[in-house]
């Protein structure tokens, strides 16, 4: 669950959310004219191919998916490897092409031969398009990441499967984007077949036993949680030029400022000594990516209900004409059948290890859970650590290329 730093430095400058009868930020402080040309940018220059593609899901929202093909030119259709990566929240595909190319999971897969797609989740920066509904609109924002999971998710692995002839593609998720495979695989348990193994980096069901800042936060976001009913849901955390001028000023090594910068990660993903200090501007320029209200609403109930995994509670009444029963239902993990390697660490306060064990006794076909033990990792390590290609990258795709 990618909580990035800015959300208390938004605090800190006097917290404007862009909503639907309220104070717009993209009207003072615009986002970046075009992400998907800066993703472009970025993976050309590090000497990758680029290909833009759009998903329209079921619901009309349109989703901007990044494709890196194989750098490896002996590669055919019959014998081509399919991965698709989720980003967490607050986060997009850029997170996954900023680190090196000798650190990143999405060059070392090129590398390796596969054919890589990096997923954008509605709302975020480049997908933030839909057929009919505005992006002022308080219904556009009206999601969480059980949409993600139900509509998300499935038109991107229809999508790529068609596009590339394949029956099957590998997952990778961080964060959100095991939370979202969890929503899909339990409740359209159809879409396991589709599947040759999912890899969950920081997974996230259960959250309990979550700690650091993001716990109190948890109060105050299921308090509030009515909000939308004189507001509608609204988007949170854009990314900005206002955020961007903030890290690139504040967050830079050298700024005795950067210690702040990330003190900020550290008491909301967890302490790491796995920081590059050198890098760290450059990694949250592209974060936050934006979010819907309701998405942080949503893991808030799960932190103030330990031990559940459910959909979103719209109080009782609601929850009758919803679900037909008082509470939400839980998602039926023991229908995942897919294939699944859970990675998590040791510090991580997000994807807490307490956690991770319940989600662990609930999946049925776990192939490994991998705790990195060597150091404590962080959240956010399991992306920007100097040494995750050591820690974590390696055996995630030692992994993949021993499966045909």
């Amino acid at each position: 669950m990618t909580i990035h730093l800015y959300f208390v430095l938004l605090l800190c400058c006097g917290f404007i959310v862009q909503t639907n009868g309220l104070f717009r930020t993209s009207e003072l402080f615009p986002s970046i004219a075009d992400p998907n040309l800066s993703m472009e940018r970025i993976v050309r220059n590090t000497g990758y191919p680029f290909e833009l593609h759009h998903v329209t899901t079921k619901d009309g929202y349109i989703l901007s998916v990044h494709r890196i093909p194989s750098n490896n030119t002996n590669v055919n259709v019959q014998n081509r490897r399919v991965v698709l990566i989720m980003h967490g929240l607050l986060g997009s595909s850029a997170d996954w092409v900023v680190p090196s190319r000798d650190r990143s999971i999405a060059y070392l897969l090129a590398d390796n031969g596969y054919d890589v797609w990096l997923g954008n989740s509605r709302g975020t920066t480049a997908s933030k398009n839909h057929t009919t509904l505005s992006l002022q609109s308080a219904q556009f924002w009206d999601f969480s990441w059980h949409e993600m999971g139900m509509y998300d998710l499935p038109a991107m692995i229809d999508y790529i499967l068609a596009h590339t002839g394949q029956k099957q593609l590998f997952y990778i998720g961080f964060s959100q984007g095991t939370t979202q495979f969890w929503v899909l695989m339990s409740l359209r348990p159809e879409y396991n077949e589709k599947i040759k193994l999912m890899s969950a980096l920081a997974p996230v069901a259960y959250t309990g036993h979550i700690i650091g800042l993001l716990k109190p936060a948890s109060f105050f976001a299921n308090f509030f949680k009515g909000i939308y009913r004189y507001t509608g849901f609204f988007e949170l955390l854009p990314n900005t030029a206002l955020m961007r001028f903030l890290t690139q000023n504040f967050c830079r090594e050298g700024m005795p400022t950067q210690y702040f910068c990330e003190f900020i990660t550290f008491i909301i993903g967890g302490f790491s000594t796995e920081v590059d200090h050198a890098h760290f501007a450059e990694y949250v320029e592209f974060a936050p990516a934006g979010c819907s209200y309701k998405q942080l609403v949503h893991y808030a109930m799960g932190i103030q209900n330990p031990g559940h995994f459910r959909p979103y509670d719209y109080g009782t009444l609601n929850n009758i004409m919803v679900y037909g029963q008082f509470t939400p239902p839980e998602y039926p993990l023991d229908r995942i059948t897919a294939p699944v390697i859970l990675y998590n660490g040791l510090n991580d306060f997000l994807a807490h290890p307490d956690d991770v064990d319940i989600l662990s006794r609930k999946l049925p076909n776990i192939v490994e859970k991998y705790t990195v033990t060597l150091t404590r990792l962080n959240h956010f390590d399991f992306m920007f650590a100097v040494d995750v290609r050591q820690y974590v990258y390696d055996h995630l795709i030692e992994k993949m290329n021993s499966i045909p």
